[in-house]
């Protein structure tokens, strides 16, 4: 590797840690593994070997356990973290397709949506008192805000949910007009980010009362699995085997900050603090 390169890595990590604070790590999940990429020195490991594709992970920072969907084998895994040599366990089985998933930690609970069974679930961090709470039409991404009590669900091809964690009141917020499979709330600026997977591939994001639709970025990409993390300053979202940062205010190109040998199916950021993504 060239000086030149060497000092282009260099000043790319020192940029995002000026943007994100410091340690922000980017836990990110392909079909063979779940790693973990060091915002602030570009430090790649390995976490867990995970032979599945999983469309999302999120994070109890009570219990200190990351919880995936196992879409195909209709179960959700767990495993501690931070921790040395963590081992992945069954959480529960699910309906068929579990896509998204988002956890409550202050009231125990976990919630995930299953595409194929067209259901939002929840049950409790004891694995126990599961509830259908709703059925609804292809949602995948979940995300919920604990301090409000409100959960926003992606349909996939429709639009996005508001609604109080029992489902007592919903509302449709934001038509998407083509597919849309993840999605993250920004709880700072109570905004919605989400990534369409059709070209041109962009970028959007709103208020979470729905208003102020915007186009962000455009990538130009087709056809494209495009997890998306929100944290300060920055997007992180994926193209393909790429794990990428948008400066929000910026927006002017995105920062490859690594590139793995497989495609990238879901993305986790995590600061020391808690709870942070998904």
């Amino acid at each position: 590797m060239d000086v030149q390169m060497l000092i282009f890595i260099s000043f790319g990590f020192h940029f995002l840690s000026m943007i994100l604070c410091t340690n922000i790590k980017v836990l990110f999940g392909t079909k063979f593994h779940i790693k973990e990429l060091d915002v602030d020195t570009g430090n790649v490991k390995l976490l867990v070997t995970n032979p599945e594709i999983m469309f999302a992970m999120d994070y109890d920072d009570k219990n200190k356990h990351i919880y995936f969907t196992q879409y195909d084998h209709r179960k959700i895994m767990q495993f501690p973290y931070p921790a040395q040599n963590a081992v992945i366990e069954k959480f529960v089985n699910t309906g068929s397709g579990p896509a998204g998933i988002a956890i409550d930690s202050e009231n125990g609970h976990v919630y995930w949506t299953e595409y194929q069974s067209n259901r939002l679930m929840r049950c409790s961090v004891a694995r126990n008192n599961e509830v259908h709470i709703t059925t609804l039409t292809s949602p995948f991404s979940v995300r919920i805000d604990v301090l409000n009590r409100w959960l926003y669900v992606a349909e996939r091809f429709a639009r996005i949910i508001k609604a109080r964690f029992n489902y007592s009141e919903a509302h449709g917020i934001v038509d998407l007009k083509t597919r849309v499979d993840y999605m993250d709330l920004d709880r700072n600026e109570d905004k919605l980010y989400w990534t369409t997977f059709h070209y041109p591939g962009n970028l959007k994001s709103a208020s979470v009362r729905g208003c102020d639709v915007k186009t962000l970025y455009t990538t130009g990409h087709t056809d494209q699995f495009c997890p998306i993390g929100v944290y300060g300053g920055a997007i992180f979202y994926t193209s393909n085997k790429n794990l990428l940062m948008l400066n929000k205010t910026e927006r002017h190109s995105p920062t490859s900050v690594y590139t793995d040998s497989n495609n990238i199916y879901s993305i986790y950021v995590y600061h020391q603090r808690g709870n942070i993504f998904f």
